[in-house]
């Protein structure tokens, strides 16, 4: 993962993927955080056949909770909690015969109170997967509430 840019950058980072990973049901995705920054997120998950759906390629719902947990990490990181508001995943080949699944999100847009990131889902062979467009709304709770970073 990259240096961090600022001591608030790195507070910010090190909470949201402390909480990140401290969640149940992520446990349960079994997804490794491989970059994460306000603008541009990397992450995997292994395709482990707890997470197949009935014809063996990953379940559209995993690779949905898996962006949404990713593409939240990465909107948390403008140092405010977010929250989904809509999530649209286009599911072009299925996850199959490949050990990773990756997801990379890039921000599109950051305003005031609403983020959006461009989803790409990759296999470990690069190819595209899934694509899609979630948006978050950033709340007024920052991440590291600490005035030390606040403003």
């Amino acid at each position: 993962m990259r240096a961090a840019k600022s001591e608030k950058e790195k507070a910010i980072r090190e909470k949201v993927i402390e909480e990140t990973y401290a969640n149940e049901y992520n446990k349960f995705l079994g997804f490794e955080i491989l970059e994460l920054s306000s603008t541009y997120s990397k992450s995997r998950m292994k395709c482990d056949n707890r997470l197949h759906n009935t014809y063996g390629s990953m379940h559209g719902g995993a690779l949905l909770s898996f962006v949404d947990v990713m593409a939240g990490a990465t909107a948390c990181m403008c140092g405010y909690y977010a929250t989904t508001v809509s999530a649209n995943l286009n599911f072009l080949l299925p996850g199959v015969n490949t050990e990773y699944i990756y997801c990379e999100c890039l921000k599109l847009k950051t305003g005031k109170h609403m983020l959006v990131y461009d989803i790409r889902i990759t296999d470990d062979a690069g190819n595209l997967l899934d694509s899609g467009e979630f948006c978050y709304f950033a709340s007024k709770v920052h991440v590291v509430d600490s005035p030390k970073f606040l403003g």
